[in-house]
């Protein structure tokens, strides 16, 4: 089982990584820019991985005893500490570790009732097992934090749009009807895996209401945000020739507006976990195998 878990563990964080290294990202860190960021860069969100390692193997072990969202949320909390810890302050993976936890969470749910995965229908469980606690539990943060609350909880208020919790609470709909069949759908035209997961992100930015935009630039810059990227697929996305070029004029956009997607970042990520999941449900023979 140990070698289920840090395998588990393993394919969350190289989601992560795989998501940090992906180019012409609108105003995301890159390995070649620092997008709409003057705080971070890429070799901040490396170190900040390298402090998540063992976090999802832990909450995948917790879905395995039953565990309850209490338990993920005091590990999501150890896991923040340790990535402030490493990035010196800087928020890098926040949102990944709330949804990517509870992703594996779920994970470990599903092998503890059937022996293997189901990673579409991870969402759609953890709206069923979690959904209720996770937004008890946003309110009593939100009393707690009544003089310091968090930029998600700023935005909520202002303007109504749902936040990480809320998304949770639903079943992550963006990221199982936006996110994920369209990084499949990509793959499947034959797509590089650089195009295809830059058109799933562009796909989501169109779709989420994504809340560090409108954190940064308010309703219009949400609005403007998902125009933007509206075009871009209009005038072929990934699939055009010169896609590299206007990807480039589309990340210029958004630095000048200082404009960053952070929410859909975390859901590229999420999705690339789901995407792995499918491959461990593959080796779980032989998992099995070094289990007896």
């Amino acid at each position: 089982m140990k070698e289920l878990v840090a395998r588990i563990d393993t394919a969350a964080c190289q989601a992560l990584r795989q998501e940090v290294d992906l180019e012409y990202k609108p105003g995301l860190v890159c390995p070649g820019n620092n997008g709409s960021h003057a705080d971070m860069n890429a070799t901040t969100f490396y170190r900040s991985i390298a402090a998540l390692r063992g976090y999802f193997g832990n909450c995948f072990a917790a879905g395995i005893e039953g565990a309850e969202f209490r338990t993920l949320q005091a590990h999501g909390l150890v896991a923040e500490k340790a990535m402030f810890k490493a990035t010196e302050g800087v928020n890098t993976h926040k949102g990944a570790i709330f949804l990517m936890g509870l992703l594996a969470g779920a994970a470990g749910a599903q092998f503890r009732e059937h022996g293997c995965f189901d990673p579409i229908s991870l969402g759609r469980l953890v709206a069923a097992k979690w959904g209720v606690n996770i937004l008890l539990a946003g309110v009593q943060d939100q009393v707690q934090r009544l003089d310091s609350p968090t930029h998600g909880r700023r935005v909520k208020d202002a303007f109504g749009l749902p936040g990480a919790r809320e998304q949770a609470a639903e079943g992550f709909p963006v990221l199982f009807w936006t996110t994920v069949p369209q990084l499949r759908w990509a793959l499947s035209e034959g797509l590089s895996q650089e195009q295809a997961q830059l058109h799933a992100l562009v796909c989501t930015i169109g779709k989420l209401p994504d809340t560090n935009l409108a954190h940064r630039g308010g309703l219009k810059g949400l609005q403007w945000a998902q125009g933007r990227v509206d075009q871009f697929l209009a005038e072929g996305g990934v699939f055009a020739p010169g896609w590299k070029s206007r990807a480039q004029h589309l990340c210029a956009q958004f630095e000048s507006q200082r404009l960053s997607p952070g929410g859909s970042a975390d859901l590229l990520s999420a999705a690339l976990f789901v995407q792995a999941l499918v491959q461990v449900n593959s080796e779980l023979p032989n998992f099995m195998v070094a289990r007896s």
